[in-house]
């Protein structure tokens, strides 16, 4: 949803925290829900401030064109910390499945999954596998330097080691990066804001790529642009993002990262969105801060993880923000995995 107002970032929601379904220890009988539903999406989003129409979506048939890809992911540590052995072990381990859900059967068994999609999915689109940035990443002195915090079973907040079938690539946590904090005994809460930062590396394994990735020929700033352009405002304040190289962007968003808000796509780098506490979900009618879209039932909740996370259209009534070679999704997650998620 594009709107000068802060929207809140609810890049993902567990339902364990949520508490949309009452923990039972019988079989789960439920049906896994369809996330991409053409009649559940027709009415789902509030219309946008100054246009008056709701945000245009993905096809149904767009949308399960895309490959799934939820891979596993294993933690970061501080050099240092690793277990013995763990460095080799992420080398021959190979890829495999974040969760299975052939397997889920009874209601615990879809907590713990949604559980482990909630820390533990990465953004694939983000993945790198620079020989010189993994090597950063294991520096004892980079991370001294730049005086780098770890959680207190020493790993690293936000990055993700993740086996692919072209190597070990490093990437980011999807829903964990901003919605995990750690209280001053150590102990983890998953849904609470983030409060810690992770390693200044994040930049350069796509941070600030956001979800809109550069078309070939755009200048650095015009990438940017299309992620945060409002063109139906009059003096739309990020039009002069279309001309800023990188150094001056990262001056940019450097100056406004800080614990609680997030220069979110679709949102804006100049009115920072507010990271939400998602404790309580279940009680909350709409999603977002400025209730962008309505919170109906569990499949909602699905649906907005997977709309924020790599299924938006920017589709605006006359606008479309992006180019025809943008206009697609590159992967996304199993209904199972975003059912677990949400449960």
């Amino acid at each position: 949803m594009k709107s000068l107002v802060i929207r809140i970032a609810s890049t993902a929601v567990v339902g364990v925290l949520a508490g949309l379904i009452p923990i039972m220890g019988g079989a789960q009988s439920s049906k896994v829900q369809k996330v991409w539903d053409e009649e559940a999406l027709a009415e789902w989003a509030t219309p946008v401030v100054g246009l008056n129409v709701r945000p245009g979506h993905f096809t149904e048939k767009e949308y399960y064109s895309a490959p799934v890809d939820t891979l596993r992911t294993y933690p970061m540590y501080y050099p240092g910390r690793e277990p013995e052995g763990y460095w080799e072990m992420l080398q021959k381990v190979g890829p495999l499945p974040l969760i299975e859900a052939d397997k889920l059967k009874t209601d615990m068994d879809w907590i713990e999954a949604g559980q482990r999609i909630f820390e533990e999915l990465d953004v694939p689109n983000m993945r790198k596998w620079d020989p010189k940035l993994i090597e950063e990443l294991r520096s004892a002195e980079v991370h001294q330097q730049m005086k780098t915090p770890m959680a207190p079973d020493g790993t690293l907040f936000a990055v993700r080691w993740i086996p692919t079938t072209k190597g070990l690539a490093v990437g980011l946590t999807n829903c964990g990066g901003c919605h995990i904090r750690y209280l001053e005994n150590g102990r983890q809460v998953n849904g609470a804001p983030a409060n810690v930062r992770g390693p200044n590396q994040i930049g350069k394994i796509g941070f600030l790529a956001a979800s809109v990735l550069p078309l070939e020929g755009d200048t650095p700033g015009m990438a940017y642009y299309r992620n945060y352009g409002v063109p139906w405002i009059k003096d739309d304040i990020h039009e002069q993002l279309k001309k800023m190289e990188r150094p001056e962007l990262g001056r940019l968003f450097g100056s406004v990262i800080r614990y609680g808000t997030f220069p979110r796509w679709g949102g804006s780098v100049y009115y920072t969105t507010k990271i939400p506490d998602l404790i309580g979900f279940k009680d909350r009618r709409w999603i977002d801060h400025t209730a962008t879209h309505q919170h109906r039932d569990l499949g909602d909740l699905m649906r907005y993880a997977a709309l924020v996370s790599y299924a938006e259209a920017y589709e605006f009534g006359p606008h479309k923000i992006l180019a025809d070679p943008q206009r697609r999704i590159d992967w996304r997650a199993s209904d199972e995995a975003l059912y677990a998620l949400a449960f």
